[in-house]
């Protein structure tokens, strides 16, 4: 028989985590579970008056996109920013639609989860300008990868340095971690002894 995963709030995490279903009892009006986190293991039990509801969560990464189902208790209020575990991979809730586009929802209105994966590493792009052409290199780097205007970078056998990072939100920056970073303007340098090699990250 199939392991039962689902997506709840652990008590010890704190955050939206996978459990495992050890014991069920239910019946039309009543729920009693006793599920285990795997995340930190943690075992407790849940007895209510709850429903799960199916909901369609699309999965983003790097351009492509995957559908998947998971349950989540109906009384659950989710928002924009959250993070949510599903299947081991953690997913940032980018958009909640029920009836409409909305920030925020409770479950039981929410129809699907558009979100972004968190577990792969970061595209970044790079615009490099010399004065008269533009043009881009993409790089896959840790999440937590910083960026930084005082550094000199390579890439292949071109070398730059930054001028400016566009983040998510729209402000401008010298110095950036890789997951908040949109694009990254720059400008060709001169090689340099002490610089930072990109090359293993290009795409």
């Amino acid at each position: 028989m199939e392991e039962e995963t689902l997506s709840l709030e652990c008590p010890v995490c704190g955050d939206v985590t996978p459990h495992t279903v050890i014991k069920r009892q239910e019946s039309k009006r009543h729920l009693k579970l006793k599920v285990k986190c795997l995340e930190c293991g943690h075992i407790w039990e849940i007895e209510r008056s709850v429903r799960l509801k199916d909901v369609k969560v699309i999965i983003s990464r790097y351009g492509s996109s995957e559908k998947k189902v998971i349950q989540i208790p109906t009384e659950e209020v989710l928002k924009v920013g959250d993070v949510i575990n599903v299947e081991g991979e953690e997913l940032e809730i980018t958009g909640i639609e029920g009836v409409k586009r909305t920030h925020s929802s409770k479950v039981e209105d929410v129809e699907t989860l558009w979100t972004k994966s968190l577990s792969i590493p970061k595209k970044v792009g790079i615009s490099i300008n010399d004065g008269r052409r533009t043009y881009s290199v993409n790089v896959l780097v840790p999440r937590d990868y910083v960026f930084d205007s005082r550094h000199i970078y390579r890439v292949g056998d071109g070398y730059f340095r930054i001028k400016m990072i566009k983040t998510e939100k729209g402000t401008t920056t010298k110095r950036e971690v890789a997951k908040n970073i949109k694009r990254i303007y720059a400008q060709p340098a001169k090689p340099f002894k002490d610089y930072v090699d990109l090359t293993e990250y290009l795409l």
